[in-house]
């Protein structure tokens, strides 16, 4: 017999990685993680942001509020879209 998964409640506010190849610039990388936030009307903060040890990638940290299982799913199908995003967690 498998457990099941725990449903999330909403409202969810929780830290999101992304992790980003870093040929683009930082900037242009976290406009358009940020763009991705705001057309999915989540509020968000930036926290911070780290280079990956042979420095290919960055991982970039934002603090999220999320109202709904719909705006996650947005958020999630939002980032996949850009480009140098390789997964957010």
């Amino acid at each position: 017999m498998t457990e099941q998964p725990e449903k999330l409640i909403f409202p969810q506010n929780f830290d999101i990685k992304v992790i980003v190849a870093a040929t683009v610039p930082i900037e242009e990388s976290k406009a358009n993680i940020s763009r991705v936030f705001n057309e999915c009307k989540t509020v968000h903060s930036f926290v911070s942001a780290r280079a990956s040890a042979k420095g290919n990638y960055i991982t970039y940290t934002y603090n999220i509020d999320l109202d709904s299982q719909e705006q996650m799913n947005a958020v999630y199908d939002g980032l996949k879209s850009v480009p140098e995003i390789k997964f957010a967690l």
